[in-house]
């Protein structure tokens, strides 16, 4: 059985987690929706989720706990946003990048270039 102290801590280490899980959230929904994703957006959404879900993980959290905390603290996103992020953080999708791939300059012709100052 929680004690009321306990059950209060737990209450507020869950709400703590809602500004997380709203960025999560509003980061997936630009990648989802977005035609120019990026691999920055994707590394970060990851790293997002990665994190969510260590502090999911570490305070035992269930989804009707977060549910609860996002109806008491309202203001941290879009009516939702709270189980929407916990299931990015617990089934995190992959993404493709839009962006086309950077290519490596060629390194004999740096060296070439170098050569060629002679005056």
């Amino acid at each position: 059985m929680i004690h009321e102290p306990d059950a209060l801590a737990h209450g507020q280490e869950v709400a703590a987690l809602l500004p997380v899980l709203a960025q999560l959230d509003q980061t997936a929904t630009e990648l989802e929706t977005g035609q120019h994703i990026s691999a920055a957006r994707i590394t970060a959404y990851e790293t997002q989720a990665t994190h969510a879900r260590h502090l999911l993980d570490a305070l035992g959290t269930s989804a009707t706990e977060v549910a609860q905390a996002e109806k008491a603290h309202r203001g941290d996103g879009d009516k939702g946003f709270a189980i929407r992020g916990l299931d990015h953080a617990t089934h995190t999708r992959r993404f493709e990048s839009t962006e086309p791939a950077v290519s490596q300059p060629d390194k004999d012709r740096d060296r070439d270039d170098d050569h060629d100052i002679d005056l």
